[in-house]
């Protein structure tokens, strides 16, 4: 059973009815959200029939949008760990550091949630043929996704994807086409094929359910924090629909009573230098982002020249008292090598790039150094062997024994 009401326009406040496909037209900005009957959930659903469901992000079903369970598409992802670190902690300053490894799930990223998510209600919707651009990680998380599902899957990717997202698209079947050229223009192309060919877009907030899975990542912080907000969250910001799904969980776990009332956590978001449409209008106090035209970042993820959610995490900054930081490419593998030596989590560049803004939010004192801090890493440095300096080590043989250096 689903608590799902309706659809609702966090902008003009239209809303929609959730029994058939619908796509976000919202003006300005505004994002299709889905609506619960949060009250009747307080009443049926408790935190202690939640702490005794799968471990997976379906032990949320009530709150999520597929009307039968039986229906899920599932890898079983989600429950990641989110892993206490002292070591990096001490390092930066930081005393309650956590780190939420979402490279545990089944395609090595995030966006697995949003896939398992989306593609259940997608198929009990009957949507048969699904399309969208993708830097490389969501092609190929949504291709192993649909193959599951037995939904065709059609996937954008720029010409710098990297092998292993490449890898999961193809084999899984997906009809992977590359963009040789700007990849500004990517989003572009998608519309018109989907109004030609009358797929689905699954672009960033095109639709409502994708925000729907990732949202669970708010709600496993919460959870594993003994269901206490954190102080801080530090997310590496793209397209901007992981922030905004996260700080729906927080809202909606606060409406149903399951935390505590109170200031939403402060929003710390990452990009990369060469491609930080965000950290620029933040910077510059506008509300909205600019198109970045100069795109210059490692091969993978955080290559959103025009982010579709600008609107909405530019206000949970500035909600929240948060604040929007830059990293170099080699910043960021800096981080990530950082990151593996002190805690041994493997994360991508594109994760790595929240170490690099936690230690200038310290530096800046929107971060308490007390404060409890959960760094995203929102994907597996195994998806990025490639982008990866190649490392340099002794060699020996085996007629030469090994020496204490």
């Amino acid at each position: 059973m689903s608590y799902l009401t309706h659809l609702q326009c966090t902008t003009c406040g239209t809303r929609l009815p959730a029994d058939s496909p619908q796509i976000n037209i919202c003006a300005d900005g505004g994002i299709l959200e889905a609506c619960y009957d949060l009250d009747q959930i307080r009443r049926d659903v408790s935190k202690e029939s939640i702490a005794s469901g799968p471990s997976s992000l379906w032990r949320y079903g009530a709150l999520l949008p597929v009307e039968d369970l039986a229906n899920r598409v599932s890898l079983s992802e989600g429950w990641t760990p989110m892993l206490s670190a002292p070591a990096l902690g001490a390092t930066v300053g930081c005393s309650n550091l956590y780190i939420k490894d979402e490279g545990r799930n089944p395609s090595g990223t995030f966006k697995d949630r949003g896939a398992a998510v989306a593609v259940s209600r997608m198929r009990e919707l009957g949507i048969t043929t699904i399309a969208h651009n993708s830097s490389g990680n969501a092609a190929g998380s949504w291709g192993l996704y649909a193959a599951r599902a037995g939904l065709r899957c059609v996937n954008l990717v720029p010409d710098d994807v990297l092998p292993s997202s490449l890898q999961q698209s193809v084999l899984a079947g997906a009809q992977t086409v590359m963009l040789t050229d700007q990849w500004k223009f990517s989003g572009a192309l998608v519309a018109d094929a989907v109004k030609t060919h009358g797929w689905f877009n699954i672009g960033t907030l095109k639709e409502p359910y994708r925000v729907e899975g990732k949202k669970t990542m708010g709600y496993e912080i919460c959870e594993q924090l003994g269901w206490k907000l954190p102080d801080a969250v530090v997310y590496p910001t793209g397209g901007g629909l992981g922030a905004i799904a996260i700080y729906k969980g927080f809202r909606e776990l606060m409406a149903l009573g399951w935390v505590k009332e109170g200031p939403l956590p402060k929003l710390i978001v990452s990009q990369y230098e060469g491609c930080a449409p965000i950290v620029r209008a933040f910077q510059q106090g506008k509300d909205r982002a600019e198109i970045w035209e100069n795109l210059d970042v490692l091969p993978g993820g955080l290559k959103s020249t025009t982010p579709p959610g600008d609107r909405a995490v530019l206000e949970i900054l500035r909600d929240t008292g948060g604040g929007a930081y830059t990293a170099t490419n080699d910043e960021s593998i800096g981080a990530a090598g950082e990151i593996v030596r002190t805690e041994g989590v493997f994360p991508c560049p594109e994760s790595a790039t929240t170490l690099v803004a936690l230690k200038k939010a310290l530096t800046d004192g929107i971060v308490d150094g007390k404060a409890t801090v959960v760094l995203l890493s929102t994907g597996s440095g195994l998806k990025s062997i490639d982008v990866f300096p190649t490392p340099e080590i002794a060699k020996t043989n085996a007629n030469t024994p090994l020496t204490s250096t």
